[in-house]
């Protein structure tokens, strides 16, 4: 009886006879323990026509969520100019729509076909019944082979490399990415590139240099003038702005606003482009909008009709002293305040004998009714708080601020929850107001909540402003038809009916004042909408 192993041997010889030979078996044997990926060829195709290929890939997900929720951006390059095109997208879901309309987009803007689309094995790409209708070839790259797609991936390195520099330099928080890489694609098309023979792609593309005219160093201080509505004599002319971009299709500029938190389009803009603000990273994170640090300034834009406030260097030891020294000496009163008729306590006004012209000798209360006297009188006496401190030692405000609470409770106005990372709060304050029968009593103490809707920012927290409400001309034609019909008009006050809209945006409040939770770090996410939000009734 053989070997045991010597058996196995002449099993396996007759199943593979390439066995035999000893030399061939160790190297197909080696295979199977190791094999490396195989190099790849320098690519030389380069597209003869306009749109005959594409390269389209998908950059994501972000770790610092934009401005506007952005996780990912879509890059089309077309083969033939080296054309590059940015879409920001939430999610991959937006894709097929993307190219859908892209393809829409160059058939008539350009009067062209896209013959090629190259991307990879994503399944946002597949769409074959679109290509077929459009005669469109998609080519695939292989499983785990990103470099067949190599000109959209490097185009992704080119483009966050100048995302990063421009925010770098500019100081910016990362959040403001979406705008810095629209602008990065927009300064990487006007550039000129040896392998376009010196040529940009955007003269590759439209057939005629770009004009540059136009361009802005990316975050740098500006001055937009204020809208003429709403604005007083004194009011200032310009608010400070960071340059953030060009908006497309429009002949104009968007800035940040410092002073409204609000992204802007406009031309009126006077550019200091050697001159760049400080962001706090630190202070982004616990309130809405991220405060802003000032910077060195010495120019003097003397084409503004407002003056320029100095501006002092964060770095001094003096700047942002939290140990300031408060004064303690006592505080009074103007004495010119005394000539002032400011408390109706009595029907006698009494003044002081140094007084020249007192305020008696014009003003007399005998005129009036006695019930009109009494009205006036009764509200010259009490007084409303202006502040929470000032509220909370009189039970009648605290209990009008818990029925307030009790109504929004009641009205699911708000849940409590933890802030996510990527989430802002606003803030909120008590308003209060006395209510008052027609004979000058107290009819009842009202405590208000509104929110601090100045802080939010458009396109973050909200979407458009103001809700639809009833206009005044409707009132108006309502009383007419009333009056001409001779119909009976009643009117009734519906309890907390301004909370019952709903609020579609993802706002987060901190929590009011007087609101006693277990959680000192929770904070309120708006169901409903609350006074003072942008998007709330006027």
């Amino acid at each position: 009886m053989g070997h045991p192993s010597f058996e196995r041997l002449q099993v396996m010889q007759s199943y593979y006879p390439f066995l035999h030979n000893n030399k061939n078996f160790m190297c197909n044997t080696c295979h199977y323990a190791k094999h490396k990926r195989l190099s790849f060829s320098s690519s030389i195709s380069h597209a003869s026509n306009k749109f005959d290929l594409l390269h389209i890939d998908i950059w994501g997900p972000c770790s610092k969520i934009s401005m506007h929720g952005h996780c990912y951006f879509l890059t089309i390059v077309d083969d033939y100019s080296r054309f590059t095109w940015i879409h920001l997208m939430h999610t991959k879901a937006e894709t097929r729509k993307i190219i859908i309309d892209f393809v829409a987009y160059i058939e008539t803007q350009f009067d062209g076909k896209v013959k090629i689309i190259r991307s990879d094995n994503g399944a946002e790409f597949l769409m074959h019944d679109f290509y077929a209708l459009k005669g469109i070839i998609h080519q695939t790259t292989c499983v785990e082979t990103p470099e067949q797609n190599g000109i959209a991936e490097r185009k992704h390195q080119h483009l966050l490399n100048a995302t990063r520099a421009l925010l770098f330099q500019a100081n910016l928080p990362l959040n403001f990415w979406c705008f810095a890489l629209p602008h990065a694609a927009y300064l990487i098309n006007c550039i000129p590139t040896p392998f376009l023979h010196n040529k940009s792609p955007y003269e590759k593309l439209y057939e005629h240099p770009c004009d540059i005219s136009n361009l802005r160093v990316f975050g740098c201080l500006c001055y937009i003038s204020t809208l003429k509505t709403h604005r007083q004599k004194l009011d200032p002319r310009a608010h400070p702005c960071i340059f953030i971009g060009l908006k497309p299709h429009t002949k104009g500029y968007l800035v940040y606003d410092l002073h409204s938190h609000n992204i802007i389009a406009s031309r009126n803009i006077v550019f200091y482009e050697d001159h760049f603000s400080l962001f706090h990273e630190n202070q982004a994170s616990n309130t809405t909008h991220t405060s802003l640090s000032p910077t060195p300034f010495s120019s003097n834009p003397e084409n503004f009709d407002s003056p320029i406030t100095p501006i002092v260097n964060p770095s001094s030891s003096h700047a942002h002293d939290p140990h300031l020294r408060r004064s303690t000496r006592p505080k009074h009163a103007p004495t010119y305040l005394q000539d002032y008729h400011r408390d109706l306590t009595s029907l006698t006004v009494t003044t002081s004998p140094n007084v020249r012209y007192p305020l008696n000798s014009v003003l007399s209360y005998s005129r009036l009714s006695p019930s009109l006297r009494h009205f006036v009188m009764s509200i010259s006496v009490s007084t409303e708080p202006k502040s929470y401190a000032e509220a909370s030692r009189f039970d009648c405000w605290i209990k009008a601020m818990q029925a307030e609470l009790q109504a929004l409770q009641q009205n699911q106005t708000w849940t409590l929850t933890t802030l996510p990372q990527h989430k802002t709060t606003i803030g909120c304050r008590w308003v209060y107001k006395i209510k008052y029968n027609a004979d000058g009593s107290v009819e009842r103490y009202k405590a208000r909540l509104v929110a601090k809707g100045y802080t939010q920012m458009e396109g973050l927290d909200f979407l458009d402003p103001f809700s639809p409400v009833a206009k005044l001309t409707t009132v108006r034609l309502l009383l007419a038809l009333a009056a001409l019909n001779n119909w009976h008009l009643r009117q009734l006050d519906v309890n907390n009916a301004f909370l019952h809209g709903d609020l579609n945006e993802e706002v987060y409040m901190h929590l009011p004042k007087g609101l006693a939770v277990d959680n000192p770090n929770l904070v309120c996410r708006l169901q409903r909408s609350l006074y003072g939000l942008k998007q709330a009734s006027h």
